[in-house]
């Protein structure tokens, strides 16, 4: 079976509710062992497909911490993710000054 991207890669992870150890393997399976984690922004795909819906999905969000855990990505590609998702969501939830 073949992945076409990493976001299908974690939809499918997900749907198929694999374990964080299962993903972590099938992750290394669809990709190029030359490619580094960082570069595929793996922590911005997994905070963005976690935050999707009315609560973070604490699948993917398991998937984060086994990525964390086992060096898969470094800690500054994780707070930088953390980051863009923190000033997109101040971005959506800006309100409209009322006019004076």
């Amino acid at each position: 079976m073949k992945v076409v991207n990493l976001k299908q890669a974690i939809l499918q992870a997900w749907k198929e509710r694999w374990s964080d150890y299962q993903w972590a393997i099938n992750m290394k399976k669809f990709f190029p062992k030359g490619a580094t984690w960082d570069i595929l922004n793996l922590a911005d795909a997994l905070l963005e497909q976690a935050m999707i819906g009315p609560s973070p999905n604490p699948l993917i969000l398991s998937y984060l911490k086994y990525a964390i855990s086992s060096q898969m990505v470094s800690y500054s590609s994780v707070l930088t993710a953390i980051s863009k998702l923190s000033r997109q969501s101040r971005g959506m939830h800006r309100t409209v000054p009322s006019p004076s």
